[in-house]
């Protein structure tokens, strides 16, 4: 594996492991407090390191990261309604750029290694990030959007949980949309999700497979 492939598998090895943090280890803790802190500090590393794996040696596009960083310090300390829906439009279109980016590469590459299946894992993460994002944009504007056991939603660990639940298809029905914007998101996301593992496990298996053997060594 050449220097440069090293250094990508190496990057997204961090955004993996960042993802997996974000998903699937801070709404296991009991205190939402800490629990907003720690979403807003690996959130953040993951502005950072989706940078570095998309964009490489243009480190001036760090930029992007510290005004996303920044602005949702202002939505965490402020609890602005207007402050969260811009954060996270712009968080919308910055993980869209990072997934259009990531899917052309492992497009226009030649050789499928460990390097393409860790890009195709992140973007995957990142899809289901994106959808608990429009998901709270929803419940933000209308707190009736989505009927859910309990008084209250924890945002940002339960509509992680709902986005991938619906990406899945899997559906336990203990967060269900109500509302038709909601609904429609629903529908989209199990449809963006279904047709997103298709086609990169086949585009992954078949470049794999006709891949010459040499190639595979390096």
């Amino acid at each position: 594996m050449s220097k440069a492939r090293t250094r990508r598998a190496q990057r997204n090895i961090v955004l993996f492991f960042l993802s997996f943090i974000y998903v699937f280890v801070i709404g296991m803790i009991g205190n939402d407090v800490v629990i907003s802190y720690l979403y807003y500090a690996i959130l953040t590393a993951i502005y950072f390191s989706a940078v570095l794996v998309t964009i490489e040696k243009k480190y001036k596009y760090f930029y992007l990261a510290v005004l996303l960083m920044l602005i949702d310090a202002g939505a965490l300390f402020f609890n602005l309604n207007v402050i969260s829906i811009i954060a996270s439009v712009l968080s919308l279109l910055f993980f869209i750029y990072v997934i259009i980016k990531l899917v052309t590469r492992i497009a226009k590459s030649k050789t499928v290694g460990t390097l393409e299946f860790l890009e195709a894992i992140n973007i995957y993460f990142l899809i289901g990030i994106i959808g608990s994002i429009l998901f709270r944009l929803i419940y933000i504007n209308n707190a009736h959007a989505f009927n859910y056991p309990g008084t209250s939603l924890r945002q940002t660990a339960d509509f992680l949980y709902f986005s991938f639940v619906t990406m899945t298809t899997l559906g336990y029905g203990d967060i269900t949309p109500s509302h038709e914007i909601a609904k429609a998101l629903a529908i989209f996301l199990s449809f963006t999700g279904q047709l997103y593992l298709a086609m990169i496990v086949a585009m992954l298996v078949g470049k794999y497979l006709s891949q010459p053997k040499h190639d595979e060594k390096k």
